[in-house]
């Protein structure tokens, strides 16, 4: 019966467990009853800086066959911090049979945790916050909500960390080594325990299933939230092995890993394999947002630390093996992919040093070998610190914009240091090298949220211009390394010093610009070998000899020794040339190009008009420079300074320049507009505002200065002047040994309308205008000028100003294109002083109309040109004019002639052919009633010319042929024979006088009773005379020539060589001619006892020979005695003349 109840309770009981079972299957089941007792049997197992809650208390199924409680709406509350742990469900499950022999081996389950930690200096804790978006700006702010004890209060300033009274250590800020050997030795610390809870029975496993986290790092400003967060713990019971697994995803990756800890006598390990680990969630400033540089990925890490023995057995050593092929390094806002096999970290806790053996690693394009040790340490000023020591070798820097590199740099060597905290980083030493190259580098880098600072000088021996361009980190004077890259091709830098001072925000990393701050770059490169390639607006050049470049901020210079303007082959080259570029950060660029050129003077032509450059194209020489390029010899020396604008699109805006030299032995290798020239040596300026050239140049054998300038919009100023001789303007085409000797100083000006101004200087020259009676001896002052036009079909010459001593002639020309004349008007025509008149001339069939007016015109020079019996060389028309045909038209009120005589009302109109008299037609009065006049009439053969006048001796007077006849009154009738070309002519005159004749007085003597009858007499005054000539074109032959009076006659015969300027002259003085000549009269014995007409018994004969101007008077005194016919044995003979 016994036995049937035992069975049947059994049964009971199995039923009633069957039963709870199949009712667990649906749920908890509620123990509320129990709540309070369990409430404070758990708080006793709490942490007692908790406080624990509950919605409800139950029986649930924990495992298949396990049961265990089940705590609903969990809330866990520290009371220092007010931190909550929220969660949905903490079920403890045990083993019933455990139970019965006090080994529950519990297991613990957190359902749907959710908590917040804040982590900072003082190390990860829990807390409380909020997230409130900031009116007006829209920006995020957390509230971090704290209880009745709070944080203590850690200031990062400027200056370092503030603690307050405290000390770093009293409030437990440590380095980063120190919290990883506090957080390992913590968890070996958790993993211990609970490995001796499983090994005494009590609890065997914990596990957390989807629960979330909130990390909110304070320091670096990072918050981190942590999802679907499993975790799997469990202890073995025998050898006290804890394996953990976990899970987790944040931002959308899945973290997961394991976990082991195994414990022996000499020690204790902790072995983790963690799978897809943000770096950044161990060690947070390698994903600090504010940092240049950050790694961004994840990667695998593997990690095996050694602890002493026990629970709370130190951190004796560690290895990492870390994995970041899914990772890649920020630099600002590029990414760049790491590439390397898994690598080895070996970690010596004690030392804070993390050791990295050598591993080649991939950044980008870029590889390397690299290894180390990093030592993690902290400052009481700046806190969290690293020292760095990482070496390097087979270093190949192949950044983006770059080709791959022929060879590595051999070995790296960086001593430095970082400040995390504050961003910075420390470069005490960076050694880049391979064979003949040394790259050494200083300074600090800061990374903070205002922006980035940069300190950093680099100085380097032998480094190539490719190396330079890889070693120049890219985000620094980007503008200065782009430009840099760009156009310095090749090139061997001997020597570089650069130097980078960025205060902390004044580097532009968010692609907006920014100025850059005065003094915050200073780059000074010396190199040989440079080659550059073209820049914009400059004509490719190849660089030769020593090379330095040189940027202060945005400002680069470039200085060369040597440069050759390759684009025009090797004639052209540059020394001490240099580039300056203002501001290489500029859309819109300024540069400056300065350098001494030299080369021919082809080659420098063809650069100065090259599209390129186009020096030349605002001035406007009337020819085109480039087309003369081929046609000079020389070569130019100079000095350019040209300031070239270019666009956002690197096309050529402008162009402004200054250029200064000296052109030396250019010649024309063949005419230019008709002209060579040789031996030209120019100096010259010139920029956008004008021009200056001066120099000199020979043309034939003439030396002719040039001077050229211009100024502002104005047109070029062009001044040819020369000091030409009469040699010398024949080797120009000109001939003027007709007109002038000596030399002259010619000075031509081009001017804007095409004409050309003239002036000369004619002090050094003798002028012989004899066709206008214009003379000048050499030595005496006196000057030309003119304006002269030349027009399609004729010259205009205007402006005429011709004056030395007392000429002045003003007035114009114009001449045909062959350079006759086709008008002649001057306003004033001055010979001598006092001169008032005006002459023009216009071209008539076969010659030239010559019309001259005014008040007064001294004619004596043209008198003497046409009327000189002087024996002048120069009388007569010139050969220019013997053919031409003068049509003269005079009215002058006065015209002075020789001998202070005027004649006045002078109307003349005068044709003449060279020195043929072809018609004269005369109207003048001498004063006090004189007069004389003149008529022409035609013949049929010829013409007849007829003068006469009431005085002689006036008309004489004037025209300077003999000044000792006095008054008379006489006609003179010519008449021209076309068919011998000669003149025949007879003169009469009537009641004159002949005052003071020396000659006379010399023939007289020779009769004693002329003197006695004559004596006292300063003229000798006759009543008739007359003449008979003839004239030819080489002299005047006198037929016959008598005069006579009551005390003196006589005769005359003979020529006046006009051509020799001699005098032949024969005649007889009749002294006593009233009584003498009686015996002339008489008939039939007349001609025996009287001799020739006009002559009487008794005569002296004479003879007049000599140069017109000074002839001799030869006397026959023996021809006295022989009387009438027979004194002709006696007479002087002319040549031509007949024998009698």
């Amino acid at each position: 019966m016994a036995l049937k109840v035992v069975g049947l309770l059994c049964i009971g009981l199995l039923v009633v467990f069957a039963l709870l079972y199949v009712r667990l299957l649906f749920g908890p089941i509620s123990l509320g009853f129990l709540s309070d007792r369990a409430k404070s049997e758990v708080a006793g197992i709490v942490d007692e800086n908790f406080d624990v809650d509950w919605r409800d208390f139950g029986l649930s199924l924990t495992g298949p066959v396990s049961v265990g409680f089940h705590l609903s709406n969990v809330v866990l509350t520290e009371r220092a911090s007010d931190a909550v742990i929220e969660a949905d469900a903490l079920e403890i499950g045990l083993s019933p049979l455990g139970l019965l022999i006090g080994r529950p081996d519990a297991r613990i389950i957190l359902i749907e945790p959710r908590f917040q930690m804040v982590q900072d200096l003082l190390g990860p804790r829990l807390s409380r916050f909020e997230f409130l978006q900031e009116e007006g700006t829209g920006e995020t702010v957390v509230r971090v909500i704290e209880g009745e004890q709070s944080a203590p209060d850690v200031q990062i300033g400027d200056a370092g960390i503030s603690s307050g009274d405290r000390g770093a250590g009293e409030l437990g800020l440590r380095s980063d080594n120190d919290w990883l050997v506090a957080n390992v030795e913590a968890l070996n610390e958790a993993l211990a325990q609970l490995s001796g809870q499983a090994m005494a029975g009590q609890v065997r496993r914990f596990e957390i299933r989807d629960g979330s986290v909130g990390v909110l790092d304070t320091v670096y400003g990072l918050y981190r939230s942590f999802e679907n967060v499993d975790l799997d713990v469990r202890a073995g019971r025998i050898d006290g092995r804890v394996t953990a697994g976990f899970a987790a995803r944040i931002a959308g990756e899945t973290l997961e890993g394991e976990i082991v800890r195994e414990s022996a006598p000499q020690g204790s390990t902790i072995e983790a394999d963690i799978r897809n680990l943000d770096f950044s969630t161990v060690i947070p400033f390698l994903d600090d947002a504010n940092s240049l540089a950050a790694l961004r990925g994840t990667g695998d890490l593997v990690l095996s630390v050694a602890l002493e023995a026990g629970s709370g057995g130190r951190v004796k050593s560690g290895n990492f093996v870390i994995d970041i092929g899914g990772t890649r390094l920020r630099l600002n806002n590029d990414l760049f992919d790491l590439a390397a096999e898994p690598f080895a970290v070996d970690w010596f806790p004690a030392q804070s040093r993390f050791s990295i053996p050598d591993v080649e690693i991939g950044v980008g394009q870029s590889r390397g070998i690299i290894g180390g040790d990093i030592v993690m340490g902290f400052d009481e000023q700046f806190g969290p610190t690293l020292g760095m020591s990482i070496r390097g070798r087979d270093l190949w820097l192949h950044p983006d914009d770059m080709g791959a590199p022929s060879e590595p740099f051999e070995t790296v060597h960086y001593e430095g240091w970082s400040a995390p905290l504050y961003g910075a980083v420390g470069i005490d030493r960076m050694v880049v090298a391979k064979e003949g190259v040394s790259v050494v580098m200083q300074g600090r880098l800061d990374m903070v949220r205002e922006g980035v600072g940069l300190d950093v000088s680099l100085s380097g021996r032998g480094a190539s211009a490719d190396d330079i361009k890889r070693l120049w980190p890219y985000l620094f004077a980007t503008e200065g390394r782009e430009w840099f890259t760009e156009y310095v091709a090749d090139g061997a830098v001997s020597r570089a010093d650069m130097r980078f001072r960025f205060p902390v925000g004044t580097i532009a990393l968010d692609g907006e610009p920014r100025p850059m701050p005065e003094g915050a770059m200073q780059i000074d490169l010396v190199g040989d070998g440079v080659q550059l390639r073209p820049l914009e607006g400059v004509p490719a050049f190849q660089v030769d000899g020593e090379a330095r470049l040189t940027m202060r901020d945005n400002q680069l210079t470039m200085a060369f020794e040597r440069a050759n303007l390759t684009e025009f082959g090797d004639e052209v080259s540059i020394s001490n040339a240099a580039y300056i570029n203002q501001d290489v950060s500029a859309s819109e660029q300024v540069f400056e190009i300065s350098g001494d050129v030299s080369g021919p003077v082809p080659a420098i032509l063809d650069v100065v008009t090259s599209d390129t450059l186009n020096l030349l194209e605002d001035f406007d020489f009337g020819i085109d420079p480039g087309a003369l390029a081929q046609d000079l010899t020389g070569s130019v020396a100079g000095t350019v300074i040209a300031t070239i604008e270019t666009d956002d699109t690197g096309q050529l805006m402008g162009t402004d320049y200054a250029l200064n030299g000296s052109i030396s032995d250019m010649a024309s290798a063949r005419p230019i507009q008709g002209v060579n020239f040789s031996d030209a040596d120019l100096t010259f300026t010139a920029s956008q505002a004008g021009f200056r050239v001066v120099g000199a140049a020979s043309v034939g054998e003439a030396r002719v200065d040039l001077e050229a300038e211009q100024s502002g919009d104005g047109a070029p100023q062009l001044a040819f002047a020369s000091t030409l001789s009469v040699a010398d303007a024949a080797e120009l085409g000109i001939d003027l040994s007709p007109y002038m000797g000596g030399t002259v100083r010619v000075v031509a000006r081009p001017r804007d309308d095409g004409a050309i101004e003239v002036q000369a200087d004619l002090t050094d020259a003798s002028l012989a205008i004899s066709d206008i009676g214009i003379s000048k001896a050499q030595g005496v002052a006196g000057g030309f000028e003119a304006i002269v036009s030349l027009g399609g079909a004729d010259i205009a010459v205007s402006d005429i100003a011709l004056n030395f001593g007392t000429v002045r002639l003003e007035g114009e020309l114009g001449l045909g294109a062959d350079g006759t004349l086709v008008s002649a008007d001057f306003s004033t025509f001055q010979i001598s002083a006092d001169d008032n008149a005006q002459v023009s001339m216009t071209p008539v069939e076969g010659g030239y109309a010559l019309a001259i007016s005014g008040a007064q015109l001294d004619l004596k020079p043209v008198l003497k040109r046409f009327f000189n019996l002087e024996g002048d060389q120069a009388a007569g028309a010139s050969e220019s004019l013997e053919d031409q045909v003068f049509d003269v038209s005079v009215n002058l009120d006065r015209a002075l002639g020789y001998f202070g005589t005027v004649a006045f009302n002078v109307d003349l109109d005068l044709s003449v052919m060279g020195e043929q008299l072809r018609e004269v037609n005369l109207a003048t009065q001498f004063g006090g009633g004189r007069s004389a006049s003149a008529t022409t009439n035609p013949l049929p053969n010829g013409r007849v010319i007829s003068y006469a006048t009431n005085d002689l001796g006036e008309t004489l007077r004037f025209i300077g042929v003999y000044p000792r006849l006095v008054n008379g009154e006489g006609s003179m009738v010519m008449r021209y024979d076309e068919n011998s070309e000669t003149d025949t002519g007879e003169f009469v005159v009537r009641n004159f006088a002949i005052v003071d004749e020396e000659n006379l007085d010399a023939i007289v003597g020779a009769h004693a009773e002329s003197q006695e009858v004559l004596a006292g007499a300063s003229a000798m005054e006759f009543d008739y005379g007359r003449a008979e000539f003839v004239r030819f074109n080489d002299r005047i032959e006198l037929v016959e020539a008598a005069i006579y009076g009551d005390s003196v006659g006589g005769t005359v015969r003979g020529n006046i060589m006009t051509d020799a300027g001699q005098y032949d002259l024969a005649g007889t003085y009749v002294p006593l001619f009233g009584l003498n000549n009686f015996f002339q009269q008489i008939p039939l014995l007349g001609p025996i006892f009287g001799g020739r007409e006009g002559e009487g018994l008794l005569g002296v004969t004479f003879a007049v020979r000599g140069p017109l101007d000074q002839p001799d008077l030869l006397i026959n005194p023996v021809s006295i005695l022989a009387p009438g016919v027979f004194r002709t044995l006696f007479e002087y003979r002319s040549a031509n003349q007949p024998q009698n």
